[in-house]
């Protein structure tokens, strides 16, 4: 059963084909719009909804557009490994110009030994955050006694939503000499997460923005933890430095 982007209800079909070249978009009966206009649309509309936050265009992509019932669809996984690379670079970036200035023990190893470091950490917060959200949401369906959600489905809404991580490769480009704003790509993403999974859900905005602010808590959380029981010097200056350092950011 399809969906329509404009107002969220079930529709049979989402276009009728007539020939090769010719298809009527099927028509809402209860909004009596298009149930699904982004079918006509290329890729460059439909990025440039999200960059809006328009909820049509997550309801096309999560409802009408992937197929896969019980797992992560290929495409979307291979994004998330793009995410979770492009985020070891640009650790590895703040590292280079950052850590320096503090502790220059860790850039000392081999270059092979960093990057299985720095990976094993975006692996970790990664994991850290989507682990965090698929439990409240449990408990909270558990507590209101809901449906069951598929979270297969959640995880591919904070992926696809998490796209704005990749616009952090422009202040490379430009060679910004620190990444301080960086923090207002953390909004997008969160922003856009939080949209993502209040059209996934049905819930309120509020209660999203909960859920994912109690994620990135949990990242964080994660990622003081890594760093304690892994880094060389387990000493809280250490922590703090590499914490002050910039590199490891929301």
């Amino acid at each position: 059963m399809c969906t329509c982007v404009e107002c969220g209800a079930s529709v049979k079909n989402l276009f009728t084909q007539y020939s090769k070249d010719n298809i009527r978009l099927t028509t809402c009966e209860q909004c009596n719009q298009f149930a699904d206009k982004y079918i006509e649309h290329d890729f460059v509309v439909i990025f440039i909804d999200m960059l809006l936050h328009k909820p049509q265009v997550y309801r096309h992509i999560l409802f009408n557009r992937i197929t896969e019932q019980d797992r992560v669809e290929p495409h979307v996984f291979r994004f998330a490994i793009l995410l979770i690379l492009f985020e070891v670079y640009i650790k590895w970036f703040r590292l280079e110009r950052h850590c320096t200035e503090y502790d220059t023990r860790f850039i000392e190893q081999p270059l092979s030994f960093q990057y299985l470091y720095i990976l094993a950490l975006c692996i970790m917060e990664f994991a850290m955050f989507h682990l965090v959200i698929h439990l409240i949401i449990w408990l909270s369906c558990l507590w209101k006694q809901e449906k069951r959600i598929r979270y297969n489905y959640v995880s591919m809404a904070l992926i696809i939503s998490s796209f704005g991580k990749m616009l952090l490769i422009l202040m490379v480009i430009w060679d910004y000499k620190q990444l301080e704003y960086s923090w207002l790509v953390s909004i997008i993403v969160m922003a856009s997460n939080i949209e993502a999974l209040s059209v996934y859900l049905n819930m309120p905005y509020i209660q999203t923005s909960i859920i994912i602010i109690l994620g990135t808590l949990g990242r964080i959380l994660g990622q003081f933890l890594f760093l304690y029981i892994t880094y060389f010097s387990t000493s809280s200056k250490s922590v703090y430095y590499f914490t002050k350092a910039g590199w490891i950011n929301l």
